[in-house]
This record gives C-alpha cells, sequence and structure tokens, in this order.
C-alpha cells in the first residue's frame, strides 16, 4: 500500500493495442479496483501521486499517452 512494494503490471491501450508496462503497488491497484479514484489509490504516504499523468490515464480512460492527443488534440481549431 502507498507505494512501497512495486511490481511490474501491464495494461493495454483500447485504442492503439500497446502493452504499457509500468511498476505499481498491489494493494493499490485492489484499491482502485474496488472504487478508489486513480488520482487516490495510486499514492505514496505524503499522498503524492507515483504515477505519471499518462499512466494514471491510462486507467482512467484506457487510452495511452501516445494516443490522447490523437483523440482530444490540444488545439480548438482542430475540433471544427
Amino acid at each position: 500500500m502507498f507505494g512501497e512494494i512495486l511490481k511490474p503490471v501491464a495494461v493495454q491501450c483500447v485504442v492503439c493495442r500497446t502493452w504499457i508496462a509500468m511498476r505499481l503497488d498491489e494493494e493499490d491497484l485492489a484499491c482502485h479496483r474496488a472504487g478508489v479514484l486513480v488520482q487516490v489509490a495510486f499514492t505514496d504516504q505524503a499522498g503524492v501521486p507515483y504515477l505519471n499523468a499518462g499512466e494514471r490515464e491510462l486507467f482512467i480512460s484506457g487510452v495511452c499517452n501516445e494516443c490522447w492527443p490523437l483523440l482530444c488534440p490540444a488545439s480548438q481549431l482542430e475540433y471544427d
């Protein structure tokens, strides 16, 4: 718990089907699967997230950091 025992885990992107490997605490993963928000589940004892924003998004939406800009462009002009 709290990112103390990090083990390798792979999560697949729903867009490009690439497997993304990361290290996380299995107890934190179990908490997230039980309904705890990603922003809360994957934090250390000080409350600081130990997964980067791209890794957290992979758990939230299933989309990897490479595919995210394709689905949600930063420029408003690209939406028109």
